[in-house]
């Protein structure tokens, strides 16, 4: 939910560019259609114009198309008309022009938000000199890669001069407002996440399963101490260090007609009332499942191991397992819904109470499960600056005799998604066809 325009906080700057680089249109142009309308509480009425709005449609539809994986051959009349997979209530085309609508009133409520907003240090929020410079050059670079003008056009659907005039201010203003509003260090900070915040968060968005995995072709490499044996990564220095995988080796046949009776005998003993940690650690042949025998926690939205697993795990309550193991080609699951466990996101461990744990030496012990949980309060700042925004935007007067002209069928796509499918397809998946 990020974007913005161009033209209210740097008037001395806008002198310069108008007179002197192609970034922004002649201050002398005529008056533009007006696609959508804010009017902040200062005073001030903010808008978003047809061209914005045109250029907005685009980049989100590349970006869902891109996001998905999906190419060109699947922007058909009869794509848009199905059912959306994330709401069965709405077509495709309603869901994403849904979405878009959403990101085009945010990106005109963070106009007003980028005039209001101060730094840490009081002054009103402003893209830098550096930065517009940026913009030129990219605006020249991209062209000439483009191999012209005209052709930077056919193939993304609007100008380098109408996207570094529109869209990547919008891009610019929209992070500087999150900062001002999420960091004290850079602005005011007051949508910066909270211990209640994360605590709620977590309590409302997070589940978690304790699980074992049993690879029903393969068998585990164990060490002389009967523990599995990692396989070796390296480091940025180029050193040798275990990974987060398990080395393994094929098994015969008699050794796979005999595990085909473990995932009974591992249900059995969790009926007999053996703990499932326990069980993790004697049967589980994944590193993970072992490291956090306690449990993984996960975003509800999120997927546990594959689709599969959790299209079955998704309704078990606390307590709950698989009645069964679940078969996923070569792989047998057996999962468990456990209690969340309190203040996996916090970087030392705490007790149920917050106090942070101590070893026998004193000494605050680290929280093995920080490094998932890394970038969860960065998420929860996101999460309060979005409720924030949506509230602003309720405010906002769409003009739907321009709007009503545009749909995500007909908006334009560019072949950039086909270049990025094929790119992940390379260099991600080693396909080389």
């Amino acid at each position: 939910m990020k974007k913005t325009n161009l033209f209210i906080k740097l008037l001395a700057a806008m002198l310069v560019v108008c007179t002197a680089t192609l970034l922004f249109a002649s201050c002398n142009k005529k008056a533009e259609t007006i696609a959508l309308v804010y009017e902040g509480d200062n005073g001030k009425v903010y808008t978003i114009t047809e061209e914005e709005f045109d250029i907005l449609l685009k980049v989100r539809k590349r970006t869902f198309f891109a996001n998905q994986l999906y190419t060109t051959k699947k922007d058909t009349a009869s794509f848009w008309a199905e059912k959306s997979a994330e709401d069965k209530d709405k077509t495709n085309e309603e869901y994403y022009m849904g979405l878009a609508m959403d990101q085009v009133k945010a990106v005109l409520v963070e106009k007003y938000l980028f005039d209001i907003c101060k730094d840490a240090k009081g002054n009103t929020l402003a893209i830098s000199s550096d930065t517009l410079d940026g913009y030129q050059s990219s605006l020249k670079s991209d062209v000439k890669s483009a191999g012209g003008q005209g052709a930077y056009k056919q193939y993304y659907g609007y100008t380098a001069k109408a996207y570094y005039t529109h869209y990547a201010p919008m891009v610019t203003r929209s992070d500087m407002i999150f900062e001002a509003l999420t960091n004290p260090e850079k602005g005011s900070g007051e949508l910066a996440a909270t211990a209640e915040n994360l605590k709620a968060y977590y309590e409302e968005h997070f589940v978690g399963y304790q699980y074992i995995v049993l690879d029903m072709k393969n068998k585990l490499v164990l060490d002389e101490n009967g523990d599995p044996v990692r396989n070796k990564i390296k480091d940025k220095d180029g050193n040798e260090i275990d990974g987060d995988t398990y080395k393994t080796e094929a098994m015969t046949d008699a050794e796979k007609s005999e595990k085909e009776s473990l995932p009974a005998e591992i249900l059995k003993k969790i009926k007999d009332g053996v703990a499932f940690e326990e069980l993790v650690q004697m049967y589980s042949e994944e590193y993970d499942s072992r490291k956090y025998a306690d449990g993984w926690f996960l975003d509800k939205e999120a997927t546990l191991l594959n689709s599969t697993v959790t299209d079955k795990v998704k309704d078990l309550k606390v307590g709950e397992w698989t009645g069964e193991a679940i078969k996923v080609g070569d792989k047998n699951y057996i999962v468990k819904r456990v209690e969340l466990k309190p203040y996996v996101y916090e970087e030392f461990e705490k007790d149920a109470e917050g106090n942070v744990v101590k070893d026998e030496n004193g000494k605050e012990v680290e929280n093995i499960y920080f490094e998932v949980f890394e970038e969860f309060e960065s998420t929860v700042n996101y999460d309060n600056y979005e409720k924030y925004i949506e509230e602003l935007t309720k405010d906002v007067v769409v003009k739907e005799e321009v709007t009503g002209k545009y749909t995500m069928a007909d908006t334009f796509l560019s072949p950039y998604v086909d270049d990025y499918y094929n790119f992940i397809l390379q260099y991600y998946l080693g396909y080389q066809g």
